[in-house]
């Protein structure tokens, strides 16, 4: 029965950070779409000077890399919105736990749905050669590389129970600090009256 109470305890929203949701949400957003967004648009005007000096045409690589990164940035909305509690509640605390477990499965599943389990391929337009269209398929297998990243995302979740393990103490000390300061406030309020 305690620990029924000391979860529920810890996921008053009093016991948590405002600004560390803000702060982790700023930095999950920052991770999953701004950065894509603006890699993508360096590449965007990077690319067009590369495929004229070689006679290929970056439009339809650009475009097929688009929609690529427009799924992930997608599929990473509910990471970001994740993140918010697990940086709004402290480490050691409960309520943080389940956010983090949670976080670290849809990772793993959002590598594999995002990189289409790891393999890669386009057709890119080459130049006329001898009077003739073709083009090129360009193949990239990762698979391996994906199943690595996947399994750190599903070690992440005993890193979660491990960090409850290691906090614990300090968040209840913390949490004691915060009430003894509190009342140190209501009790000298009431003094001044």
């Amino acid at each position: 029965m305690k620990l029924i109470d000391d979860i529920l305890f810890d996921l008053s929203p009093k016991n948590g950070s405002l600004g560390g949701a803000i702060l982790s949400f700023l930095c999950t957003l920052m991770v999953f779409v701004i950065a894509p967004y603006i890699l993508f648009a360096l590449l965007s005007g990077s690319l067009p000077g590369i495929g004229i000096e070689f006679g290929i045409d970056t439009e339809e690589i650009l475009d097929g890399i688009w929609p690529w990164i427009e799924n992930m940035m997608k599929y990473a909305i509910p990471l970001i919105l994740l993140s918010i509690p697990i940086g709004f509640y402290r480490a050691g605390s409960y309520a943080r736990v389940p956010f983090k477990m949670l976080f670290a499965l849809y990772m793993g599943s959002w590598l594999w749905v995002a990189s289409n389990g790891g393999v890669f391929s386009m057709d890119l337009p080459v130049f006329e050669m001898f009077g003739a269209a073709s083009s090129l398929t360009v193949g990239l297998n990762v698979t391996y590389i994906i199943y690595v990243m996947i399994l750190i995302c599903f070690a992440m979740m005993f890193v979660a129970l491990a960090e409850l393990g290691g906090n614990r103490k300090k968040y209840l000390e913390a949490l004691e600090n915060k009430k003894d300061a509190m009342s140190k406030r209501k009790a000298r309020r009431l003094s001044s009256r």
